[in-house]
């Protein structure tokens, strides 16, 4: 087994590839001067199984087709399995549709995936996990909350402890964690204007007096909703607020917005690369994650 990396998330295929004790693919990814993508894999593929690691992060739609590119010249060069694993899959926040005229992109961007020559694909923590089944192959929808949980015992003190879910939605997620720490819950009430997409009410229904707060979601897009929450916390008493939040796209301004003093600190797995970050936000690894459920595979 081989494993291939797009240009999305170099480090994290690194790791990966480190943990499995295989080798990475040369290749070779430029644009031509009218702008499309050009692919070249430099080593020997054929017959080989092939794990391509590529988070549909921004920008999102060139890494989309870098993708598909990728798997087209691996099924040319004669791989015999590609295993795709995607951290972060882009356009999986637009999972329903809410008003007529528009798509239901999460599942566009599942065709795409399943009608390449990809077999089996490995996803992370996405917002809805019925998005696995929009595939038309083996999907494996991977969960980071171990990983969060071994994180927060060895980081805080728990007696003192409540997780939050910072909207409705993310309630069963919030009593997952809070139920592997053994600590209470509270939710935070969220009301989302749908044709802006703007937050427009945010109501706490517990207590955190005195208390950490471990506020725990799937994903940060632009900060919004980290602040406000932090603030209706704190406002309630809370002593400390962390953010653990296994996919931080943090998009637009979203890194500035962090910097609050009402956010103590931040909590993201490495499902989407940074070439900078604030110095409160910390980056757990998630590649042993997709290394436990590949090994079943090689």
């Amino acid at each position: 087994m081989k494993l291939i990396s797009g240009s999305s998330n170099l480090p994290l295929a690194q790791s990966l590839a480190k943990l499995l004790n295989i080798d990475l693919v040369k290749v070779k990814i430029s644009k031509y001067a009218n702008d499309e993508k050009q692919i070249e894999i430099l080593d020997n593929v054929q017959g080989e199984s092939v794990i391509l690691v590529q988070s549909f992060s921004q920008p999102v739609d060139e890494y989309i087709m870098e993708f598909l590119l990728l798997t087209d010249a691996l099924e040319r060069m004669g791989a015999r399995h590609i295993n795709a694993v995607i951290p972060w899959y882009g356009y999986s926040l637009q999972d329903k549709v809410f008003k007529e005229g528009e798509p239901l992109s999460a599942k566009v961007v599942a065709n795409l995936v399943s009608t390449s020559y990809v077999k089996r694909v490995f996803i992370l923590d996405v917002h809805n996990t019925s998005i696995a089944g929009f595939f038309s192959i083996p999907t494996h929808h991977l969960s980071a909350l171990d990983l969060f949980t071994k994180f927060a015992k060895n980081t805080y003190d728990l007696t003192e402890t409540v997780v939050a879910s910072p909207d409705f939605g993310g309630l069963k997620r919030a009593w997952q964690f809070a139920e592997s720490l053994g600590v209470d819950w509270v939710n935070i009430d969220k009301h989302r204007d749908l044709q802006t997409g703007e937050i427009t009410q945010m109501e706490l229904h517990g207590d955190v007096n005195d208390k950490t707060v471990l506020v725990f979601d799937d994903v940060s897009v632009s900060g919004g909703t980290v602040v406000e929450a932090a603030e209706i916390l704190k406002k309630s008493g809370a002593n400390k607020v962390h953010f653990l939040v296994t996919h931080g796209l943090f998009a637009a301004d979203a890194q500035s917005k962090l910097n609050t003093p009402m956010v103590d600190t931040i909590i993201i797995t490495n499902s989407i690369h940074h070439p900078h970050l604030p110095d409160k936000v910390t980056v757990i690894d998630c590649a042993e994650l997709f290394a436990t459920a590949l090994r079943d595979w090689m």
